[in-house]
């Protein structure tokens, strides 16, 4: 009966040590998730802790080893979950974790042998800081359903820790684990069974979910990457075309703002390339903080700019191109001693559902071009023929 458990705690062993292979390969891929090292750190500390009370030998002794890896494994797994929340698990909490631990699993080893006590110890102070983070995590969730995931992994292993601690008083364990009968004693016992449950099942369950979230992250971050301009910061065209088709599917109606920077080429000849990205990112700036319209606003060209706003119709448009366009043209840009005013060239379409976005495309730029023939500076709307 011994072997079998033993065998089975292995087999999550070995689960984990493959997974955490997996993180470390994500960490390889993107060196800016360093708290996938965490994990595969965590991961390693619970399969070491294991390896240690497999050996047999001094029962004290290994299990005051495993009361140390244990509790490590787990405040590196709190930290590395906290970190990909933005947050991290400050030293002194660590610190107090594993110091406080130590001493306790220490006590039930040697001053006064009980492996009950180890167990309830170990798992209730470990429960304690896993319902800590996930508590942390739930605050700190944002719209990824990966986030949620996340959330409801670490708290499942909150779960199985406390539950296997409530086993302990009623499970008829060993003083101490110090025979072959008192091991087969122990492996029959419901405590046994809570902490297979948790090593060979959750453990391995919540790497997984973690490690199938760091990888939805990265897959996340490459989009954005190619959707965004890297000079702005907006999308880029692509990345405008495919929101503002989203967009469109479920808006009753919307307006879309085309703008031109005027007579850009002079701003690049007179103030430098540096110069003319200043002008570009400053532009971009006034887009983004014009009237709150919940616009798709896009970089589509090398100085022309696109603003998509569903529901809103041809007065909420034209009153954000005129916000931009008289605080650009109030704006004075100066860039190497030199200094330059610059202007910009707004045309807006409006049109009901079924909204096609290169039908309004092609509206706004017709607006775009009758703006620019009016001597630039100026909005106009599109008015249908």
């Amino acid at each position: 009966m011994s072997s079998g458990l033993f065998a089975l705690i292995d087999l999550g062993s070995f689960t984990l040590i493959g997974i955490g292979c997996g993180f470390v390969v994500l960490w390889m891929i993107d060196r800016r998730r360093g708290h996938a090292l965490l994990f595969a750190a965590a991961i390693l500390c619970f399969f070491a802790s294991n390896w240690v009370l497999s050996l047999g030998g001094d029962v004290a002794l290994s299990a005051s080893v495993h009361g140390v890896l244990l509790p490590i494994g787990f405040v590196l797994l709190a930290d590395g979950l906290l970190r990909r929340s933005g947050e991290r698990l400050a030293h002194s909490a660590a610190i107090v974790i594993i110091v406080a631990l130590a001493p306790a699993v220490w006590y039930f080893a040697y001053v006064s042998p009980m492996v009950a006590g180890r167990i309830v110890t170990q798992n209730v102070c470990l429960g304690i800081v896993v319902v800590f983070t996930a508590a942390r995590l739930w605050v700190r969730r944002g719209r990824r359903p990966s986030d949620t995931s996340v959330v409801i992994a670490t708290s499942v292993l909150s779960v199985g820790l406390f539950v296997t601690a409530i086993l302990v008083p009623i499970s008829d364990l060993p003083r101490e684990l110090t025979s072959d009968g008192a091991i087969d004693h122990f492996a029959r016992s419901p405590a046994a069974l809570g902490i297979t449950v948790v090593t060979v099942v959750i453990l391995p369950l919540i790497m997984l979910v973690v490690l199938t979230a760091i990888v939805a992250d990265l897959v996340g971050d490459l989009r954005v990457e190619r959707d965004r301009d890297e000079l702005t910061g907006l999308l880029n065209r692509r990345g405008f075309t495919e929101r503002a088709t989203v967009a469109l599917r479920s808006a009753a109606s919307a307006a879309l703002i085309l703008a031109d920077l005027d007579f850009f080429k002079k701003v690049n000849d007179e103030l430098g390339h540096a110069g003319g990205d200043l002008a570009l990112t400053t532009f971009a700036d006034l887009l983004r903080s014009g009237p709150d319209i919940s616009h798709v606003t896009g970089r589509i060209g090398g100085e022309e700019f696109a603003v998509l706003a569903p529901n809103v119709g041809a007065a909420g448009a034209l009153a954000f191109a005129e916000s931009v366009r008289s605080r650009l043209a109030a704006h004075t840009f100066a860039y190497g001693g030199a200094s330059k005013s610059l202007t910009a060239s707004f045309g807006v379409a409006t049109a009901p559902a079924p909204v096609s976005l290169p039908q309004l495309m092609d509206a706004a730029d017709a607006a775009l071009y009758e703006a620019k023939a009016r001597g630039r500076n100026c909005t106009v709307l599109h008015q249908p023929r």
